[in-house]
């Protein structure tokens, strides 16, 4: 009897973590076999990939998205969120982001295809001084013209509005004080709380775009072929 305690309580000892590991490996995709914990893989794929520097399929941009990446910028009296979906046909590089205030705690996305959505955030200046957020991006397409987007999240809303603009510049052309001046005093800036539709008048795109009016600014544009 003693004989057969030990010899069945040796077989479960050696069965039961056996079959406790089969539950982990998943079936084997081509040349790579997956081994994951549980649900651990599963997870992975439904977390969200929409973070401030980060590159997004352009169907997922949403207001909703430029809220959260705006959320973790933390307590900033004025921020703003800027979301630009790629649907021009044509692959994006970026050259640069020209601050008249403020500054980001993130890079630029790199490369932008057609059909993806940058997100980029910036914040007024650290500290107690009375900054807004206001500048310029710029990339350039591989047409071999620029894209430029300013935009303008003031710190005195008794003087100022929020604003925003886009402009394709012919060739290559890294945004500068010059460019903001442009976009901000004399190519008809656009408005926030109105969707806005503008033929851009080069490469044969338009925009379609939208800014909320208030000091935690969130800023879709969507680059669409005309």
């Amino acid at each position: 009897m003693r004989h057969f305690v030990v010899f069945l309580y040796m077989f479960l000892a050696l069965s039961i973590p056996t079959a406790f590991a089969k539950k982990h490996i998943v079936t084997k995709k081509g040349n790579h076999q997956d081994i994951t914990n549980d649900n651990e893989g599963e997870n992975a794929e439904k977390k969200s990939a929409a973070v401030a520097g980060a590159v997004i399929a352009g169907g997922e941009l949403a207001l909703k998205i430029l809220t959260k990446i705006l959320d973790e910028i933390g307590k900033i009296d004025r921020k703003i969120a800027i979301g630009v979906d790629n649907e021009s046909g044509l692959k994006w590089t970026a050259l640069n982001t020209y601050y008249k205030s403020g500054a980001s705690d993130v890079t630029l996305p790199y490369e932008v295809e057609n059909s993806k959505a940058l997100l980029y955030t910036a914040r007024k200046s650290k500290g107690p001084v009375a900054r807004g957020a206001v500048g310029v991006l710029a990339y350039k397409m591989s047409s071999g013209n620029t894209l430029a987007v300013m935009f303008s999240v003031p710190f005195d809303y008794n003087l100022y509005t929020n604003w925003w603009n886009v402009k394709i510049y012919d060739g290559e052309k890294k945004a500068d004080e010059k460019m903001y001046n442009e976009l901000y005093n004399n190519n008809n800036p656009i408005k926030p709380s109105i969707w806005e539709k503008r033929d851009l008048g080069q490469d044969g795109l338009k925009l379609r775009g939208f800014m909320t009016s208030n000091g935690d600014a969130k800023l879709v544009i969507h680059i669409e072929k005309s």
